[in-house]
């Protein structure tokens, strides 16, 4: 017990190391000769998260190895606190949606407008335009993608204070300490490891995309958590509540609505809708412009991003019999909702269930998202594998970066070969675990957890 908890804490140091070279180690390389000249962000990212990603798994198997949970715990929460620590200072090289949110509470507070219907390039948003924000905003003719939810947290930071992406990035940790509590309430609640919280804890996708470009995902992490939390408490209109709050955030949560029991749904579904409707009344002056730029981003062909395997055959399989390619996004939402009554007529066992059934529904969405699968995308999976430790999804985090190679090809699409290396192994160890899905969460704790078959 002794080796196994140095080896954890040396893993733990190791990384630490690397996170606070704050994206320097290829500069190392080139003053050993390794590299002639500094490569492309991009390039450096990937010579940083290659060897984390080598780390975060044997750390990961480690701790599901072991029986150490109380022991453990205070390397994993410190540790994960120091990797995040370095990247606040950064500024976002690999995205800059960080700009648009303070931007858009800037636009609302300065300027009482509503994003919805006010593009950055309005003519009457040009007094506020400014060399800090302004020139890093992307779609600068297109009104906001982003839900009510989201809008009203931008605007409260504004108000707060929040001004330049490390005051955003520092909103975002106070977002992750609540994660990380509503973690551990929940393993607590499951009987399970506390070391289980290094899944998400040492993720590095999770870290750099979240405390390196500032995603806003992370806000929407502790009300989904919370739903899931309530769920398990038999806390029903807190849990649609909770539910309705990260929806209004994030769009994606409203899925989970069909992982509550059939007797709970409506009572579910009422604090939910009351909770949206709520929140976009603050823009309802936007009147059918409400949907901001949503409607374009799932018909812009430019949109497309990373597509994977699933969605790249049916875009060949239509073109090959002469089919409208915007029929794609409807198979795949129709294969989605297929998917998601199947969840919702799951026989129900236990309080738990709601963990597995949330776990299937986000993973159904995010194998057949469209039009594009950012990185970041991937955040409101990962809290759940500490529950449901899938070793394809586990995986997968390490091997979605390879999307912003995208960048660097001559034409600006992904090779095929690419699609493949990323998306290969976790289809493949999908079908491998496909029998273990059906595990109960107590039968998953007795077998030691898929990490440690």
């Amino acid at each position: 017990r002794l080796i196994m908890r140095n080896k954890l804490w040396v893993l733990g140091l190791l990384s630490a190391a690397i996170y606070g070279m704050n994206l320097r180690m290829a500069g190392v390389l080139v003053q050993f000769g390794i590299l002639d000249s500094l490569p492309d962000p991009i390039l450096s990212y990937w010579i940083q998260i290659a060897p984390l990603g080598i780390m975060y798994l044997l750390a990961s198997r480690l701790t599901m190895h072991g029986q150490l949970a109380g022991k453990t715990l205070v390397p994993i929460v410190l540790f994960g606190l120091l990797f995040r620590l370095p990247l606040i200072p950064l500024e976002p090289a690999l995205s800059s949606d960080v700009y648009r949110y303070l931007w858009e509470g800037k636009v609302q507070v300065v300027a009482g407008l509503s994003p919805y219907v006010a593009p950055p390039a309005d003519d009457r948003l040009a007094f506020m335009r400014d060399e800090a924000i302004f020139p890093h905003i992307n779609r600068k003719e297109a009104p906001t993608v982003y839900p009510a939810g989201a809008q009203l947290i931008f605007a409260l930071a504004h108000k707060a204070g929040v001004d330049s992406p490390q005051a955003f990035k520092v909103l975002s940790l106070a977002a992750d300490a609540l994660t990380l509590a509503l973690l551990l309430l929940i393993l607590e609640q499951l009987r399970l490891p506390f070391n289980r919280v290094i899944i998400y804890a040492w993720n590095p996708l999770i870290i750099y995309e979240f405390f390196w470009s500032g995603h806003l995902e992370i806000l929407m992490l502790p009300p989904l958590l919370g739903f899931v939390y309530l769920s398990l408490r038999g806390r029903v209109l807190a849990a649609g509540a909770a539910l309705g709050l990260a929806t209004a955030i994030k769009l994606v949560p409203i899925f989970l609505l069909a992982t509550v029991p059939a007797g709970k749904r409506l009572k579910t579904a009422i604090p939910l809708v009351s909770m949206l409707g709520f929140v976009y009344v603050f823009y309802l002056s936007a009147g059918s412009r409400i949907l901001g730029f949503l409607p374009t981003y799932f018909s812009d062909p430019y949109e497309i991003f990373n597509l994977g395997i699933v969605q790249l055959g049916l875009l060949w399989g239509l073109e090959l019999f002469s089919l409208p390619l915007s029929w794609v996004r409807f198979v795949l939402f129709g294969l989605l909702f297929g998917i998601l009554i199947l969840i919702s007529r799951r026989r129900t066992h236990g309080a738990a269930d709601i963990v597995e059934r949330s776990y299937l529904a986000l993973s159904a969405y995010l194998l057949l998202i469209y039009p594009a699968f950012h990185p970041w995308y991937l955040g409101p999976l990962v809290p759940l594998l500490c529950f449901v430790p899938s070793r394809a999804w586990i995986l997968f985090p390490l091997l979605l970066p390879l999307s912003y190679f995208k960048y660097l090809t001559p034409d600006g699409t992904m090779p095929v070969w690419m699609t493949l290396a990323e998306f290969g192994p976790l289809y493949l160890l999908l079908i491998r675990e496909h029998g273990n899905f059906l595990l109960s969460l107590r039968e998953r704790s007795a077998a030691g957890g898929a990490l440690n078959e």
